[in-house]
């Protein structure tokens, strides 16, 4: 898996290490099959001001700011435009987005062809309709705020908490293997 930035102002092995830290707890260390394909994406983490909103639809870019941190989950690929400061205020507000794309890229990996029924309304879609697991149950579980803290070592002496979309219930981890 390739991560890469085009940040100027982040800490980006701080950011490297906690994103890595977030994917591989949702794999026991056997799961040779989900990590060859977990080694296929590439994570690239852009600046907000290079957002391009003409991705979006007229309707998503009335409520989508350009300046603040979001992403797109596609194929092998997210992009997560983050705001481009190293504080740890705002690290928080990054990893937000960046944990929410690499969940969403996670269940893919565990979930790729499953469809399930939308809970609730969300950005791109309304309660009721059928769509992808993958990309359904992180909006959901935002919405519900089923969310959780990741620990994470700044340096020797310190670390911070960051908050990502809780999806340990349906993945396996380092120490344990159900899922097949």
């Amino acid at each position: 898996m390739k991560i890469k930035f085009t940040t100027k102002n982040i800490d980006t092995k701080f950011y490297s290490k906690a994103i890595l830290n977030y994917i591989y707890e949702h794999y026991h260390y056997t799961d040779f099959k989900r990590l060859m394909l977990q080694d296929n994406w590439k994570i690239i983490i852009k600046s907000v001001e290079d957002a391009d909103i003409n991705f979006y639809s007229k309707h998503e870019k009335q409520f989508l700011s350009n300046l603040i941190p979001h992403g797109v989950t596609g194929k092998n690929e997210i992009i997560v435009y983050v705001l481009d400061v190293n504080n740890s205020m705002i690290t928080l507000q990054n990893f937000t987005a960046i944990y929410h794309e690499c969940a969403h890229m996670i269940l893919k990996i565990y979930y790729k062809n499953k469809r399930v029924t939308q809970r609730h309304d969300d950005f791109y879609s309304k309660k009721g309709k059928k769509r992808n697991f993958f990309s359904t149950e992180i909006h959901d579980r935002s919405f519900e705020g089923k969310f959780r803290q990741v620990k994470n070592k700044i340096n020797f002496h310190s670390s911070i908490n960051l908050i990502g979309v809780d999806i340990t219930d349906l993945t396996n981890s380092r120490k344990s293997f159900f899922i097949k």
